[in-house]
């Protein structure tokens, strides 16, 4: 029953019940509370953004997993709604006297049928926003990769604060429908029964958090799926690959045919001044543009006959470096020297 869309409300009907005016007044606090606790209203700005999102994401992702993921979530976010605890909670507020003090004898109380088929809806509630914590995780995880490889930054982490609130909010949602379910269930027995038998065998859980299984370990789990861990790569992590630490050679022993030199082979020796050459094939790294960009600056300064770019006028030459710094912040190493490449030869085709 608690997953049928379209359950039929028991007639709202009002029963006499001999409760003492201190235990009416009991219950319509609780139920009061429940009316507070189960409002939508913190989870109906991140999910308005949501669905603007989906929208603005429909052309890029439409085909991975973290778009399909945060559709269903939304579709999710709808169904809640639908639900609608609140309007329930007040028409059983409604059907409660306004003023106790000087009632005697019997009180007229909705039916204990109507509380038990608020009970089903806060079993449904209760599962679609298990739902939603659960495709949380998936988007997080998706939109989480993609920060990581340095793709759709800024729309990566407006995504990931948005579905950070739901994840949030409908935490607290379930953890505060599970209370409010156990509390209203040790009420249900003060409500006088009508003769029609809403339930028809259906038996309701004694414990709700208990009925949900594994679906509640992931509303109480402490880990967030926001968070990166120690083993994942640092986003701010920019470092070139030879900066990184040397890899540890085995500690082995070198076999003899391998470091065995003929004598007579002496090899032949080269000039120091070779490997000082200054030509644009010594870039191999964005450390060596940078030397090599800085000491062809320091030439063109001193009009030396050694600059390679000394015959291109300055204007052209600072757009040159502009274009290069700018490659140098946003791509990888091998597409840095391509690019590198591709623009040297085209200001100096005769140098390549």
């Amino acid at each position: 029953m608690w997953n049928q869309r379209n359950l039929s409300a028991p007639p709202l009907v009002t029963l006499k019940s001999s409760l003492p005016a201190r235990e009416i007044t009991e219950i319509r606090k609780g139920l009061e509370e429940a009316k507070s606790c189960l409002s939508l209203d913190a989870l109906g700005p991140p999910a308005a953004r949501i669905s603007r999102l989906i929208m603005r994401l429909s052309n890029q992702f439409r085909s991975t997993i973290g778009f399909k993921a945060i559709r269903k979530m939304n579709i999710a976010l709808l169904r809640a709604r639908e639900i609608n605890l609140p309007s329930c909670m007040e028409n059983i507020l409604a059907c409660f006297p306004t003023y106790l003090g000087g009632i005697g004898g019997s009180v007229m109380l909705p039916s204990r049928q109507y509380i038990e088929y608020t009970l089903i809806k806060l079993m449904g509630f209760a599962k679609v926003l298990c739902r939603i914590v659960h495709l949380a995780k998936e988007v997080a995880k998706f939109f989480l990769g993609t920060l990581n490889l340095g793709h759709f930054l800024e729309l990566s982490t407006i995504v990931l604060a948005t579905v950070a609130e739901i994840w949030k909010c409908s935490r607290n949602l379930c953890k505060n429908t599970a209370l409010m379910y156990n509390r209203i269930l040790t009420m249900r027995k003060h409500f006088v029964p009508s003769e029609q038998d809403f339930l028809k065998g259906y038996h309701l859980p004694q414990l709700l958090d208990k009925w949900l299984g594994s679906d509640w370990d992931e509303i109480t789990e402490e880990q967030s799926p926001f968070t990166q861990k120690k083993s994942q790569a640092t986003l701010l992590n920019f470092s070139d690959d030879e900066d990184e630490a040397p890899a540890e050679l085995p500690d082995q022993p070198i076999p003899m045919e391998i470091i065995t030199v003929d004598a007579e082979e002496t090899g032949i020796a080269i000039d120091r001044r070779t490997f000082s050459t200054h030509t644009h094939h010594s870039v191999i790294d964005r450390k060596s543009l940078l030397k090599f960009l800085q000491y062809e600056n320091q030439l063109r300064t001193k009009k030396d006959p050694k600059s390679l770019t000394g015959n291109i006028s300055a204007k052209k030459w600072q757009k040159f470096q502009e274009k290069v710094d700018a490659a140098s912040r946003t791509k990888s190493k091998s597409d840095l020297l391509t690019f590198f490449r591709s623009k040297w030869k085209k200001i100096l085709p005769e140098n390549t």
